[in-house]
């Protein structure tokens, strides 16, 4: 109890100086209201936080506005926060009535005094293709697309006449659906892996698939890597914190449950020799081939050397294709890296929208679910040893019939499906970078296949309730998604939101004034040299992401 309680100290003081750093940052942005503070030279090369995990703290007195700030600045806060509370009274009207009893982690992403009137979602009352309507009647361009669930966009028609057709004959929740064999075989033609073995949520199958590594090999360790996400279960919720060792992410996870859990620097030559020098007591190094918060970072050669060394030791590499499983190509970030893993974990856009997970791999380590393969009319039989595996909705028919018609219409449209998909993801990205250089933003636009984030060398809070009232659909967390169900007016839309928006932002002093030099030479300058291919292959850039 004493080592957890230190360990908890350890966590706060830690927190809290992030926290300060936050403050000083946001202090040197205030000194001069003439100047832009989201583009001093000061906070553009200040060291950001270094954060692990989905907890993140923002100071609630940090912020574009402050005390401080300059008239033009603060005026242009409360007409924002008017103008998009007025837009969106019926969602705010909302959360205020069920937050006392609804407990939402979504409600406090991101809280600041300075902007908590525009702090929630907005409620939706419809939503088909590229596009949602909200309970107020506003239409937004979605780049949330169900946090990367909706490659097809909402409602998909193939998926929703599937899904209608089953419940036509009742859900029929406790027999085997026939959907269920025909997606695992699918799912193991499109990826080239051995067998399948189906949950209900990502964190489910990520879970699932460390038991079965463990299970396999004998060995407790578990390597993540900083930066990377594998869902809300306490093993995988862990940070480094320097002589400590790992400690959890919050208070509610037990220093125990990260005991077994090392977190090390993505790409780094430091991370391979600490793999090395602990390889026998290591069961899997859980890889986020493309990690969700920095799609710059593609370590190619690393993870091909990470494999070599994984299988020379017989450690479980364990890809989490969460996000990149055949969004960017059939195979994933597979084919980005040239890397076949032992296991890979998928889910997300895998269900059409319903909830689903999947665990795949290698026979030997995938026959820990149900103990390997066996006939009827001879004497064999199961002869792996097995480990738990198992609950009430794994294999649900409804997320089996939609997984089915998911993964069919990939066989019947891949590549071309996601060629297109990401040279379009492309066009959007090398546009608005060339315009963000061009004018002087403090910011890019990192992708890889058709997801992307805005990378920021400042607090860009405000660019993105602008985009809300420009009509364009953007979440907490703030990766986003183009769908094979937007148009070219829809990403055009997108575009001319994140000019606008940087451009009002421009006219209220939060920016300084492009210099002649930038606008001139942001012509001739090219794409950056970090942006992806229109469709991944063999060779990737191995870049930092600048946020």
């Amino acid at each position: 109890m004493n080592e957890q309680r230190r360990l908890t100290a350890t966590l706060d003081q830690d927190l809290a100086s992030m926290a300060g750093l936050v403050q000083r940052i946001n202090e040197q942005m205030n000194t001069a209201p003439a100047v832009s503070p989201a583009a001093s030279p000061a906070v553009e090369s200040a060291e950001q936080p270094r954060m692990h995990g989905p907890r993140v703290e923002v100071a609630p007195d940090a912020g574009m506005v402050r005390t401080g700030s300059s008239r033009s600045q603060q005026e242009h806060l409360d007409d924002l926060i008017r103008r998009y509370t007025a837009r969106t009274a019926a969602s705010k009207q909302l959360a205020q009535r069920h937050r006392r009893r609804l407990a939402d982690s979504r409600a406090i992403v991101g809280y600041r005094r300075s902007t908590k009137e525009m702090l929630y979602p907005v409620a939706a009352r419809r939503a088909e293709g590229a596009r949602i309507e909200d309970i107020d009647g506003n239409s937004y361009t979605d780049i949330t697309m169900g946090f990367g669930v909706l490659l097809f966009g909402h409602e998909p028609a193939f998926v929703r006449e599937a899904v209608r057709e089953h419940l036509s004959r009742g859900i029929r929740l406790g027999p085997r659906g026939v959907e269920t064999g025909q997606a695992a075989d699918l799912l193991c033609e499109l990826t080239g892996m051995d067998r399948v073995a189906f949950a209900n949520s990502g964190t489910e199958a990520n879970a699932a698939a460390i038991r079965l590594a463990r299970a396999a090999t004998g060995r407790d360790r578990i390597v993540t890597f900083q930066g990377a996400y594998h869902g809300h279960a306490d093993q995988v919720l862990g940070r480094q914190a320097g002589k400590e060792g790992t400690v959890p992410v919050s208070r509610g996870i037990p220093g125990s449950a990260v005991a077994e859990l090392t977190v090390l620097e993505y790409g780094s030559e430091s991370a391979l020799h600490a793999i090395e020098q602990d390889a026998e007591r290591i069961a899997a190094v859980i890889v986020e081939p493309v990690q969700s918060r920095h799609p710059s970072l593609r370590p190619a050669e690393f993870v091909r050397r990470l494999r070599e060394l994984t299988a020379r030791h017989g450690i479980v590499l364990m890809f989490d294709e969460m996000l990149t499983g055949f969004r960017p190509a059939l195979r994933g970030a597979q084919d980005l890296y040239g890397v076949t893993p032992d296991l890979a974990t998928y889910g997300k856009l895998l269900g059409g929208g319903f909830p689903i997970g999947a665990v795949a791999g290698r026979a030997d380590i995938m026959d820990g679910v149900d103990g390997g393969y066996w006939s009827y009319g001879d004497d064999s039989g199961p002869t792996a040893d097995t480990t738990f595996f198992g609950g009430t909705y794994l294999q649900h028919p409804v997320s089996m019939t939609a997984a089915h018609a998911v993964l069919t219409h990939l066989k019947e449209h891949s590549p071309r499906l996601q060629e297109r998909l990401n040279a379009r993801t492309t066009e959007l990205a090398t546009g608005l970078n060339a315009f963000f250089e061009n004018e002087d933003f403090p910011l890019r636009m990192g992708w890889f296949g058709s997801q992307f984030r805005f990378e920021h060398r400042a607090d860009m809070e405000l660019l993105y309730p602008h985009l809300m009232l420009r009509g364009v659909h953007v979440w907490e967390w703030r990766n986003f998604f183009l769908s094979t169900a937007h148009t070219d007016s829809d990403i055009e839309h997108v575009a001319d939101a994140v000019r606008g928006s940087l451009t009002d932002l421009r006219e209220a002093g939060f920016f300084r004034t492009a210099t002649t030099t930038a606008r001139r030479s942001g012509h001739d300058r090219p794409a950056p040299a970090t942006a992806p291919r229109p469709a991944p292959g063999a060779t990737a850039t191995d870049a930092v992401a600048a946020g």
